[in-house]
């Protein structure tokens, strides 16, 4: 396919939040937009390694509107976007021990005051065992629940964002990396990026790759204290653990008492999380997880989910993610007129990102990406400056012990 030298717009990553802004932008006719990815869309980041939840509760409430702004989007996905993102609605579980109880019951109204009254409410962990047979909730003091939450597939829905972007005449450059933004007028105005595919020129360009963070701005002086982590994951052969009604069914779940997540995959799948090293070097490969990390990650989950002590695993993955400092992204114009960052979502990207996309256009769209025009209040708490200045970044309104 032949690839324009001039677009309107050109979007810089194609994981799950690039890909949205980038049809939420083609949608709105903007005019030629481009979506730039080093690798395939969706295959290369944080977005083919992450588990997938689909959940309202947060520690930051900010967080929390965001992701009730987007329930409903994957909820509707096909009347939306278009084809079929994978969201199974399993409900969705947080569990905490009895200090945090008090937090719990502030941070589920916020999602009930942001969602319905409906759609977020706190059990006690004896309603939580009936609900899911296949749970051990030994130190659990409540649970907030979400009848509604569940999972998706984002390298589907990232997939689906591309080609519906796509039928509204996007461009998707896969296998072309941007290394450079360019500006023009005295540095004050973007004029497009360099890449491995030579120069595009463009008055928007918007960075969204991810663990990559401000790489392609570092010359203009734009610098997101964006940190490189491996993030891992892990399936096992669970029957019944996605079968409603089944002895042995889970729900999607956060674990703050042992720090751990899971949720079913399918009917007879578990999808569970893995910690691993916190910081890893870009441009190198990344490391398969251990078995000693896998092990210590089947041990507390198993607290949990005693079934999966001897469940047989099936596959792994390991991958690159973007955490800031207060590990919550960066959203909003930053630099040169033109520039828009999407960037730094630490591992909590995906379910917000139809409300991120969709807000980001707008104001784009209304602002041209220039700083302090067109604010949206909803990505007000985002901006890079919270960490300039001595500033302390986003805190928990309650935080938990993991969370």
């Amino acid at each position: 396919m032949s690839r324009s030298a001039t677009a309107d717009a050109i979007v810089v990553g194609g994981g799950v939040v690039g890909a949205a802004i980038a049809h939420r932008l083609a949608e709105a006719g903007l005019g030629r937009v481009v979506l730039c990815e080093q690798a395939r869309v969706a295959a290369h980041g944080a977005t083919s390694r992450s588990g997938g939840l689909v959940r309202l509760h947060h520690t930051v409430h900010s967080d929390t509107v965001l992701t009730a702004r987007s329930l409903p989007v994957f909820e509707q996905w096909a009347d939306i976007v278009g084809g079929d993102c994978g969201y199974r609605r399993t409900g969705f579980l947080q569990l905490v021990g009895e200090q945090y109880a008090g937090a719990l019951a502030v941070h589920t109204a916020a999602a009930a005051s942001a969602a319905g009254p409906r759609r977020a409410e706190v059990i006690d962990p004896a309603e939580a065992a009936r609900l899911y047979p296949g749970l051990a909730l030994d130190g659990v003091a409540a649970a907030a629940f979400e009848p509604d939450g569940g999972y998706a597939d984002p390298v589907r829905a990232a997939t689906a964002w591309a080609v519906a972007a796509r039928r509204l005449g996007a461009e998707v450059y896969e296998g072309v990396r941007v290394h450079e933004v360019r500006t023009t007028g005295g540095g004050e105005r973007v004029d497009g990026v360099e890449s491995t595919a030579g120069r595009i020129a463009a008055p928007l360009v918007v960075l969204a790759g991810g663990a990559w963070g401000s790489a392609p701005a570092e010359r203009l002086g734009v610098h997101v204290p964006v940190v490189p982590r491996r993030i891992g994951l892990a399936q096992a052969h669970l029957p019944g653990a996605g079968r409603p009604g089944s002895p042995g069914s889970v729900p999607t779940c956060i674990d703050d008492t042992t720090g751990g997540y899971f949720r079913p995959d399918g009917t007879d799948r578990f999808f569970f999380g893995v910690p691993s090293h916190p910081d890893v070097e870009l441009g190198r490969d990344v490391a398969p997880l251990s078995d000693g990390e896998l092990s210590a990650a089947l041990a507390t989950v198993a607290r949990r989910v005693p079934a999966a002590a001897a469940a047989p695993l099936t596959g792994t993955r390991a991958g690159l993610d973007g955490y800031t400092p207060d590990k919550r992204p960066v959203i909003g114009p930053a630099g040169p007129d033109g520039l828009y960052l999407a960037l730094g979502f630490s591992g909590g990207g995906f379910k917000m990102s139809p409300a991120v996309a969709e807000l980001a256009a707008v104001e784009i769209l209304d602002g041209q990406a220039v700083a302090g025009k067109a604010e949206q209040p909803l990505l007000a708490p985002y901006r890079l400056g919270r960490f300039t200045g001595g500033g302390r970044g986003i805190r928990p309104e309650a935080p938990y012990a993991h969370m």
